[in-house]
């Protein structure tokens, strides 16, 4: 895969299809490749640019922390480098939150952003439940062993009818992240840095079109987050998946891709 260099990192990068460019924002430890089918349904329609955020997969990152406001200013500074002046955003989970940096802070790069199972944060976003908040603490502990991690992380990523009626596919899926797996001090940073995010009180400055889109079945951030921000987004648009989860562009992948070209072709 290609790389870009990016200040003191350099960026792992794919892009594919063509038209119109399209940025989708990895979530907590997501790598490019692992959005699996949502991708070929959007390239028909868009260019696709699917990265590695700093801390995962090919993309080096210096050592210490980092914040979400990095992570947009990473995104930014690839876009540059690949000449994308601006785009439309699909940013799931943590990245939703990148998203959000980027509405707020560098707004005319966004043409329309669809914010996929995320937060405002802070302490009015609705926290997930303590085993779930525990799950999520074991993919940073080196002590877990990888098989363990991935385990643990099902039934947070999934609903319950998908593990059950579609086990094929949560085997396919659990391949290519364990191909994949983050290295635990990459998911730490990252982790850190999704826990000290708030834009709550910032939410009413923004003024791209946003469509708010997740499974109604989600464990890791509970469906009332999105209602929550597509309240607080002037004119956003809230979509429910009915029957998933957290991965919800996984388990219903045209369902979600559907929704978005129709989202980002509207006038």
């Amino acid at each position: 895969m290609p790389k870009a260099r990016v200040k003191e990192l350099e960026i792992a990068y794919s892009l594919r299809g063509s038209g119109e460019p399209l940025v989708m924002v990895a979530g907590f430890t997501q790598t490019k490749e692992t959005w699996g089918p949502v991708v070929s349904h959007l390239t028909r329609h868009f260019q696709v640019l699917t990265f590695d955020n700093r801390g995962v997969g090919e993309t080096t990152f210096p050592a210490g922390n980092f914040t979400i406001a990095d992570m947009a200013q990473d995104t930014v500074e690839l876009m540059d480098a690949l000449g994308i002046d601006n785009a439309y955003f699909f940013g799931v989970s943590m990245g939703g939150l990148i998203t959000q940096t980027i509405l707020l802070d560098r707004p005319q790069r966004v043409r329309k952003a669809a914010l996929g199972c995320t937060s405002h944060g802070g302490r009015h976003a609705v926290q997930p439940a303590p085993e779930v908040m525990a799950g999520l603490s074991s993919m940073t502990d080196p002590n877990v062993a990888p098989r363990e991690r991935m385990l643990r992380a099902l039934p947070i990523l999934y609903s319950d009818d998908f593990i059950r009626q579609q086990p094929e596919r949560v085997e396919e899926f659990q391949e290519v992240a364990a191909r994949y797996l983050p290295h635990p001090a990459g998911a730490s940073a990252q982790f850190q840095a999704l826990s000290y995010f708030n834009v709550k009180k910032r939410l009413s400055e923004i003024r791209q079109p946003v469509l708010v889109i997740t499974g109604d079945q989600d464990r890791m951030m509970p469906p009332e987050n999105s209602r929550l921000l597509a309240a607080g987004i002037a004119g956003a648009k809230l979509q429910l998946v009915e029957g998933a989860g957290h991965s919800f562009f996984h388990e219903q992948p045209q369902q979600v891709a559907r929704a978005l070209i129709e989202f980002f072709s509207d006038p």
